[in-house]
């Protein structure tokens, strides 16, 4: 049996890389579309942005089509992932800020920057809140720092680009 050809395979139907939230609320890194090898089946290849993802890195596909679907989800139509520009994204809360460095270190190292060395590091999250929901609390300052973080690393990954 000879190798498929170009022209011999099925559409690909292609993700596009970049920040995506699942309808539950899960953020995640979609890196590539590649061709499953034995079906031919185009693949949607992403890394979640929480929990061991986040911690570890795995990597997950899923079938293109699946991935780019929409559906009854929730009671509602809706997709079942949406992609989200990183420069747009609300900062309000950890598991966001958490995907939102993951997701620009993430992008920056398949350029070949390392973030942590061209720009100063994120901004430490704080450890002294009372959880009162003052004006003025140390989470609006991260929460601002970080706007400022996201900003400067777009910046140079544009550069780079």
């Amino acid at each position: 049996m000879t190798a498929p050809t170009d022209h011999d395979l099925p559409p690909l139907n292609a993700t596009p890389p970049g920040l995506y939230r699942h309808y539950k609320g899960g953020w995640y890194d979609v890196l590539e579309t590649v061709r499953c090898s034995e079906s031919l089946q185009g693949m949607t290849l992403y890394r979640a942005l929480y929990g061991e993802g986040l911690a570890k890195g795995g990597l997950w596909v899923r079938p293109a089509a699946m991935f780019n679907q929409s559906g009854v989800f929730d009671g509602q139509e809706q997709p079942r992932f949406v992609r989200h520009e990183p420069a747009a994204v609300p900062l309000g809360d950890l598991p966001t800020a958490h995907a939102l460095m993951a997701h620009l270190r993430g992008l920056a190292q398949r350029r070949g920057i390392d973030l942590e060395t061209a720009l100063r590091p994120p901004p430490p999250e704080p450890t002294t809140c009372c959880g009162r929901g003052c004006n003025g609390c140390v989470w609006e300052g991260f929460y601002e720092a970080l706007h400022h973080w996201r900003l400067d690393a777009l910046a140079l990954l544009a550069a780079a680009a």
